[in-house]
């Protein structure tokens, strides 16, 4: 059974989810209310009859209560704020790094950056995301990404030495639908089996492996805009073995820079379509 965690601590996890300028915010906003309130309350009530006695403790209780939280609540916000901006910075440099080298960032990185990229990944893409992961259970959900009103979960599995099976898929498949968003999406740095492929292809299940990935995130660099969601979504059948395809760009060579779709189950099959 999980500990629960104190008031402050709730306080500082909260804030670090927000955008730091709106954490900053409100902790000035805090600070000048709770200061009013103190100041307002600061005067002692004169008690002449007992029946005064529990108002003039209330009005005591709320100027303590005021006077200690000015300074804890808006320093919560404000550390919150610096957690905030320093996970920021740290995504965007991973992105960078990975722009430049996808490939090699992708299947380097341990699982905690893995997740950092991939939202990371889905932000640049105009979605806003929320972190599940962590130390705490997350029901089989890392991201949870929303863009035009629409949920979609996200499971990141940076397996490096092993295929990501039918079981992560169907897991999340579950998770989908209890929940009620519109779609999932599993992302690894490394391959799907082929039963992870084919129970995927007849849910509201979409798959992004560690070589699609690097693609997509390369092509930023390149200035294409990507869409990971709709682009798995309006992935065609490949022309040689009729299986899912997905979208890359290439690297080098006279089409260096453009999207085209590639088979997923590539080297394997060596289908391709153009954009």
């Amino acid at each position: 059974m999980a500990r629960r965690q104190g008031g402050f601590s709730e306080l500082l996890e909260f804030s670090a989810t927000l955008p730091w300028k709106v954490s900053c915010a409100i902790a000035a906003v805090s600070f000048l209310a709770l200061h009013f309130a103190a100041v307002a309350t600061s005067s002692a009530q004169a008690v002449k009859t007992l029946g005064e006695l529990g108002p003039a403790v209330d009005h005591q209780f709320l100027h303590l209560f005021a006077s200690f939280l000015q300074f804890i609540v808006p320093a919560g916000f404000l550390i919150g704020a610096t957690v905030s901006f320093l996970k920021g910075a740290h995504r965007r440099g991973l992105f960078e790094q990975a722009s430049a080298a996808p490939r090699e960032t992708v299947s380097e990185l341990d699982w905690q950056d893995f997740e950092q990229l991939t939202g990371e990944f889905f932000r640049r893409g105009g979605y806003e995301v929320a972190e599940q992961g962590g130390p705490r259970p997350d029901g089989g959900v890392d991201l949870v990404v929303t863009k035009s009103r629409q949920r979609y979960l996200v499971q990141c599995k940076h397996w490096r030495s092993q295929q990501v099976g039918v079981s992560v898929v169907r897991e999340l498949n579950g998770v989908v639908s209890a929940e009620g968003a519109a779609g999932g999406l599993v992302v690894t740095g490394g391959q799907f089996t082929r039963e992870a492929r084919e129970f995927a292809r007849k849910a509201r299940i979409e798959l992004i492996d560690g070589e699609a990935l690097a693609d997509l995130i390369g092509a930023v660099r390149h200035g294409v805009a990507n869409d990971p969601i709709n682009d798995a979504k309006s992935a065609p059948t490949c022309p040689k073995c009729g299986g899912g395809m997905a979208r890359k760009v290439a690297g080098q060579g006279q089409f260096k820079g453009q999207a085209f779709w590639s088979c997923a189950t590539f080297p394997r099959c060596r289908g391709k379509l153009p954009i």
